[in-house]
């Protein structure tokens, strides 16, 4: 009877990942495979772009999307572009605005990242490239900097 009162008293977790789908895919290396056979004197330009979204699903339920672009060039020449949206539905046990805020824009991201920076590196390298790891996300800074709440549904 006491590990039944124990269990009813725990507190839950602050956010909890229900599941995490790729909700968007798109690879693209216009320029394979005579790229692979021309002499690379220069450093490509990497350029990535990151943005996370989040919708309200439901009263506690909210989609979170990690949303990254990377292209990288080689003087005009595009080797590929990787536009990815992944996702993951988050409950959020809390009542208060800034912790959920800052849930969906930090912790649920930071779950996310390792995954969205392993499909990257295995999209590259399974494409005939070298394999390219993002490095580290700091989504405190990122959390610093978005002072306006996310978007509830944008369509791009």
């Amino acid at each position: 009877m006491n590990e039944n009162l124990q269990n009813n008293t725990q507190k839950k977790p602050e956010f909890e990942i229900l599941n995490q789908f790729i909700k968007d895919l798109s690879f693209e290396a216009p320029n394979s495979p005579k790229i692979f056979f021309e002499k690379i004197e220069e450093k490509p330009n990497m350029e990535i772009n990151l943005e996370v979204k989040s919708t309200p699903v439901g009263e506690k339920l909210f989609e979170v999307v990690l949303h990254i672009k990377v292209k990288n060039t080689l003087k005009e020449q595009v080797l590929y572009l990787i536009d990815l949206s992944y996702g993951a539905m988050a409950v959020l046990n809390v009542e208060d605005e800034e912790t959920k805020k800052a849930h969906l824009l930090k912790s649920v991201p930071s779950y996310l990242f390792p995954f969205v920076r392993s499909l990257v590196a295995d999209l590259t390298k399974d494409s005939g490239f070298m394999p390219f790891v993002l490095q580290p996300i700091n989504f405190d800074v990122l959390k610093a900097e978005n002072t306006q709440p996310l978007p509830a549904n944008e369509n791009k």
